[in-house]
């Protein structure tokens, strides 16, 4: 990440005020080095306190619970193929019913939390990039691909570039569940800024030692997902709830 990036004033807020980041930073090269540096040193510095309490949050519980269990059943029997599986709280949740998880991290502090976990044996972590999966794992086959947290940081303009990937390491008629938080409450709500001439939304993260981050942080609608993955699918299944959303689909 760019020194002026740390030293930028404070990005636009959600109705668009405030001065506007440099222009470079928006690029999608740009905010990947910026998501990796952030995940990367979140895990040393930890996120800043948020500014505005969550508020209550009372099917929060409940609708968590449905979304890991609906993960779980999609990967059931499979040899998984776990894109930015992060420290690998998602990985152990669907190893419970998966034949095996390859989880693949480009966050190097991510990776060896995930690695340093109690790992059940079916679970195994490689460093990788979500953007290059070719050269991973060579001669490894994968009937399910998961990827929990990763799609609304990706810039629009890369969904096709990293589908097309992702898609080639997975077997004729896999399954493919993907599933992402959304930023509904106040202090995210508070951190969101659209800029003019660009699709994706962005949000400004900061870590405890001052230094701040813009990434993308796209919230897709119901639509937006059928129109992303139609083409791409058989059976696609839609959710979009009040704090994830979620898609399972099978490839043709």
């Amino acid at each position: 990440m760019s020194d002026q990036m740390h030293d930028r004033g404070p990005a636009p807020d959600s109705l668009g005020r405030g001065p506007a980041p440099d222009s470079r930073d928006l690029e999608p090269e740009s905010l990947h080095r910026a998501t990796i540096e952030y995940y990367n040193l979140r895990q040393v510095h930890g996120d800043m306190p948020h500014r505005i309490p969550r508020g209550p949050a009372p099917d929060l519980p409940a609708e968590q619970a449905r979304m890991v269990r609906e993960s779980q059943e999609a990967m059931r029997g499979r040899r998984v193929l776990e894109v930015a599986s992060g420290t690998g709280s998602a990985s152990r949740e669907i190893a419970e019913t998966a034949m095996s998880v390859t989880g693949i991290e480009i966050a190097l502090n991510m990776l060896d939390l995930a690695a340093a976990n109690d790992n059940p044996s079916n679970v195994s972590y490689l460093a990788g990039d979500a953007f290059d999966l070719g050269s991973i794992a060579p001669g490894r086959r994968f009937d399910g691909g998961f990827a929990a947290g990763f799609l609304h940081t990706c810039p629009a303009s890369r969904y096709a570039e990293f589908l097309h990937g992702f898609h080639a390491r997975l077997e004729q008629g896999a399954v493919v569940f993907m599933r992402s938080s959304r930023p509904t409450s106040p202090d995210a709500v508070s951190r969101l800024f659209m800029v003019e001439g660009r699709t994706d939304q962005f949000m400004t993260r900061q870590l405890s030692d001052g230094s701040e981050y813009i990434m993308v942080e796209n919230d897709p609608t119901e639509e937006d997902l059928q129109r992303i993955f139609e083409p791409l699918s058989n059976n696609l299944m839609v959710h979009v709830g009040n704090y994830w959303w979620w898609i399972r689909y099978e490839l043709p």
